[in-house]
């Protein structure tokens, strides 16, 4: 016994009609979401080219944001108030290669290095 799906798209397209009739759906949808139906219930949902950009770049940049607040935690944690942390992330650490760790954090593999360093002092490591 199958339960009916709710539909979270306002334009609708029989799974059976997706070679004939896909692009012109997609085009009248404006960038919104198509579902693709079949038996009444949606089977999977399509968005066109540029709205799934959108959304991926969306997601990264919320995953960004997170990480990096939670670096500025760590850091806070660490050094005890925001004005040693800010002075902390502006200045150049040679196990940065001589880069100071806030232009380190604008890429993951950079924020995941200034965690790790910020990881190493908070253990004792000498870097």
């Amino acid at each position: 016994m199958s339960t009916k799906r709710k539909n979270y798209a306002e334009k609708c397209i029989d799974i059976h009609d997706i070679e004939s009739s896909l692009d012109l759906v997609m085009n009248e949808s404006n960038g919104s979401p198509v579902a693709v139906m079949k038996d009444g219930n949606p089977v999977f949902y399509c968005v066109p080219a540029d709205t799934y950009a959108a959304m991926l770049e969306a997601v990264e940049a919320s995953e960004m944001r997170a990480r990096n607040e939670k670096v500025h935690q760590l850091g806070l944690e660490l050094f005890g108030d925001e004005g040693k942390w800010k002075s902390w992330i502006k200045t150049p650490v040679l196990a940065l290669g001589g880069k100071s760790p806030e232009s380190m954090m604008v890429t993951k593999e950079g924020i995941n290095r200034v965690r790790d360093l910020l990881g190493q002092i908070s253990h004792g490591v000498v870097v």
